[in-house]
């Protein structure tokens, strides 16, 4: 009620300055208003003006009271002040608390075959039937083509004979008599053979003079007994008459003590006589059927047969680089023409695909006849699907092979693993550095597309049994990242490390225990030190 009293009087001062304030038109006149009248005096007119007196006590007690006013609110703003200083900052806090975070890379990326095999053809024959086309999913062991039947047959038998022609090449270098040596020289040339033969001669020469000397020695044995047995025959008889009965006779002659005809007969010398012709015998045999002089002698036969063989195949040897071209020859053509029969044979059942795929190529049509090395159909491999993504260089830190990747593709879901991250940066269309990443499809099945675009959540870093605090808690100057802390009723800075990050989250591996209470509110009016209370929730 005060303030409205001095505001009115306020008012009505400022009339009664306004009715008496003086105005001038021009140079000439001065006009004065008083109450509703105007009164104009020229300017040679004579007067006097008495000078208009302003009322300044009332202006003096103006200021005074807007003083008073200025001071009463300088005391409520300050008790008001000094009364929420010494109650604190009513803040909110969260009590620290391990959790789990874990930070999941969400990109795109196009699906691709990790796998793909182009099928060319193997023999020299028309396509009997072509039963696929570009973008045809198949199922391992379908037939893609076939080839016709008769003019298969027609190749593998043109092979068969290929095969026989050149061996037929190689043995007519040894054709006749000559034939039936080559065992004996297999793989030797004729310094070999030469060096064999001498050292047969040399063996057969060592054996003849074993047989010579066994035999010289039985023969005189044999001499030495007949002269025994000469002498004992010439016991039996009488002086003289001895020549007469040795002449041609040379067996025991019987004798008699005296030259009384009834003088018995000597046993002594009947039975030496005997004896003697035993051994006679004996040694007779010997010189005929000694198994040892046999042995050696069936050496020397064995040996012969061989010399033989190896003259005649030195005789007939052929040029040693005609018979090596001519054997590799044979050998070459026995090899291709085998694979060529092998393919043929295979090739009668038709062409089929080796796993679940889809054709992205068909470079032949029914009716052509193809060479051996014909491109014919290239099949993009469905069991081996991968997702090629490029991954930003800040994310790369994050990633790392072996990872698991959710991988959604035509709205249905796979699962992933990253395989290969390269070791050289590109840039993509803005510019920016990316590295080509691969994830492997771990599941992959006949409803997949590929060349469309895939989204993948990569399972990047992940932390258990950790503090985590919401991102906003957390805040950053120039000496780095830090949360306030309620300790004592004040707010306590704490400066903490950060470990693993996503868009809303952070780890906090240094700064913070169990159980602090971070403060959540009021963060931007917060210093260290400042009282603060914390509010009931």
């Amino acid at each position: 009620m005060a303030e409205n009293k001095d505001l009115k009087k306020d008012v009505e001062l400022k009339e009664e300055e306004k009715e008496t304030t003086p105005v001038v038109e021009n140079k000439n006149e001065i006009k004065e208003t008083t109450g509703n009248s105007v009164e104009i005096y020229d300017e040679d007119d004579d007067f006097e003006v008495e000078e208009v007196k302003k009322p300044k006590k009332k202006l003096k007690k103006k200021w005074i009271v807007l003083g008073i006013v200025a001071l009463l609110l300088v005391f409520f703003i300050g008790r008001a002040f000094l009364a929420g200083k010494s109650a604190g900052l009513p803040v909110e806090t969260v009590d620290v608390a391990n959790g789990t975070i874990e930070n999941i890379l969400s990109v795109s990326g196009t699906v691709e075959s990790a796998d793909s095999k182009s099928y060319f053809a193997d023999v020299n024959a028309p396509v009997d039937q072509l039963n696929v086309k570009i973008g045809d999913k198949v199922t391992s062991g379908d037939v893609l083509y076939t080839y016709d039947a008769a003019q298969l047959d027609l190749a593998e038998k043109n092979a068969q004979l290929a095969i026989k022609q050149a061996k037929g090449n190689y043995s007519a270098l040894y054709a006749g008599p000559a034939a039936a040596d080559r065992d004996y020289a297999q793989g030797m040339n004729s310094q070999q053979i030469n060096e064999r033969l001498d050292a047969i001669t040399a063996e057969m020469d060592a054996l003849d003079d074993k047989i010579q000397e066994k035999t010289n020695r039985m023969n005189q044995t044999l001499s030495d007994l007949n002269k025994t047995m000469l002498d004992v025959n010439q016991n039996g008889i009488a002086d003289g008459t001895a020549e007469t009965y040795l002449d041609g006779n040379d067996e025991y002659i019987t004798r008699r003590e005296n030259d009384d005809n009834d003088s018995d007969v000597s046993e002594g010398n009947k039975q030496m006589s005997l004896a003697l012709q035993e051994s006679i015998i004996e040694v007779q045999d010997a010189l005929k059927n000694d198994p040892e002089i046999q042995g050696w002698q069936k050496q020397k036969t064995t040996l012969a047969e061989e010399q033989a063989h190896l003259s005649s195949a030195k005789a007939a040897q052929v040029n040693g680089g005609t018979a090596t071209a001519t054997k590799a020859s044979m050998e070459s053509t026995q090899l291709t023409q085998e694979d060529t029969i092998a393919k043929i044979q295979e090739a009668k059942d038709g062409v089929k695909a080796d796993f679940n795929g889809v054709v992205t190529e068909v470079e032949v049509v029914e009716g052509a006849t193809v060479a051996p090395g014909t491109k014919m159909i290239t099949l993009a491999n469905l069991d081996d699907v991968q997702v090629d993504v490029k991954v930003s260089k800040s994310d790369l830190p994050k990633i790392s092979v072996g990872q698991k990747v959710d991988i959604t593709i035509n709205g249905k879901a796979y699962n992933g693993e990253i395989t290969q991250i390269s070791g050289s940066a590109t840039k993509n269309d803005n510019g920016v550095a990316v590295v080509d990443t691969t994830i492997k499809v771990t599941n992959p099945d006949k409803d997949i597309i590929l060349g469309v675009e895939a989204s993948n959540k990569i399972h990047a870093e992940k932390a258990e049994n950790t503090i985590v605090l919401p991102y906003e808690y957390v805040l950053t100057d120039a000496d780095g990242d830090y949360v306030y802390v309620l300790e004592n009723g004040v707010a306590t800075r704490k400066n903490v490390k950060i470990g693993i990050s996503t868009s809303t989250e952070a780890q906090i591996v240094e700064g913070l225990s169990v159980n602090d209470k971070v403060i959540t509110t009021n963060l931007e009016t917060l210093t260290d030190g400042m009282p603060v209370v914390a509010m009931e929730m």
